[in-house]
């Protein structure tokens, strides 16, 4: 009976030692843990997922999230995870409008499913998280590979200036974003003198057309900040403190104004035609006046940042200032805009 019950003991034990490798095998390699930097030899952040000691000026960098405003701070990344929806074109590329700008940057997946493999392999000394919601639940384990700041976007798009200086000072560039940051109100100053009176009176609508519905863009969004902050009116609709609002094709007029900015995810895709051919849409008076501008969907939308301030203001002055070519500018700090 007693060698009975020791057998059974042997199969149970060897019975957990294959779970727990079957275990181990398919949550994937285990985080090396790195060395913790003494504070005195570098520099201590306090961020949304603690406080860590991040290096001075550090030279390996991994992004979870965009990686526009890094490379117009002077840094360029070893990797980044890019974000967005997979509806949209050119979705596993990091940046579409940069082109090969960032062909030097491993790829290492959506911000939701990074690849942990590929990052320990990178051998960062920094790694930056833009975002708490979805890439932040990576933070344990991506801060035992090393030093790891997570930037918290939960405040909504009109905090985006924060967001800009907390993420520059984790890589060690909060003057250069600063700097970046006063040249955008300069600019903003700028586009309202050139506007003069009709600053009050242009109304600005923003859309978005996707494969399945199409919605309109509210104050809360990255482009309702950056409108809101220039003093442009919206539609009465576009005025709710939401970032956006899916509308049905009989609220067609929820889209009318002076101007209409649109984003499409994929041309081919998009329900842009389909709203086309709608007797509605050619009823609108921004249609009939044919002031329909489309516009970068990771511009005006996905990836609030320094960079994509400054490139709003570029359509803007385009599309709503005389000659305003003038005004546009081709460079954010170390970037060349495309």
């Amino acid at each position: 009976m007693q060698r009975r019950i020791s057998i059974q003991l042997v199969a149970l034990m060897l019975a957990a030692c294959v779970a727990a490798i079957a275990l181990a095998a398919c949550s994937g390699p285990a985080s090396p843990t790195y060395e913790p930097i003494p504070p005195a030899e570098g520099r201590t952040i306090q961020h949304a997922g603690g406080t860590t000691v991040v290096p001075r000026s550090p030279e390996r960098v991994v992004i979870l999230g965009s990686v526009v405003d890094a490379l117009a701070l002077g840094i360029e990344p070893v990797g980044a995870a890019f974000a967005g929806f997979p509806s949209r074109a050119n979705a596993a590329e990091l940046a579409p409008l940069l082109g090969d700008r960032t062909a030097g940057i491993t790829v290492l997946g959506h911000v939701n499913q990074p690849s942990l493999e590929r990052i320990i392999e990178l051998q960062p000394d920094l790694i930056l998280i833009l975002g708490t919601k979805g890439p932040g639940s990576f933070y344990p384990r991506l801060s035992q590979i090393a030093p790891t700041v997570m930037v918290d976007f939960s405040q909504g798009a009109a905090a985006w200036q924060e967001y800009v200086l907390a993420a520059a000072t984790a890589l060690g560039k909060p003057a250069e974003a600063q700097a970046l940051i006063q040249q955008y109100e300069q600019r903003v100053e700028q586009l309202q003198g050139a506007l003069g009176d009709r600053r009050e009176t242009t109304v600005v609508s923003v859309a978005r057309f996707l494969p399945e519905r199409f919605r309109v863009y509210q104050k809360n969004s990255f482009s309702g900040a950056i409108l809101d902050e220039v003093g442009l009116p919206r539609p009465e609709r576009q005025q709710r403190l939401r970032a956006y609002e899916n509308i049905s094709l009989e609220k067609l007029s929820t889209m009318d104004g002076d101007v209409l900015f649109f984003m499409q995810d994929n041309p081919e895709q998009s329900t842009l035609t389909q709203v086309q051919n709608n007797p509605l849409w050619s009823q609108l008076d921004v249609v009939q006046r044919g002031q329909i501008h489309e516009v970068s969907l990771e511009v005006w939308f996905l990836n609030a940042g320094i960079v994509n301030a400054h490139m709003i203001l570029n359509d803007l002055f385009r599309t709503l200032v005389p000659e305003g070519e003038q005004y546009v500018i081709d460079q954010v700090g170390e970037l060349t805009l495309p």
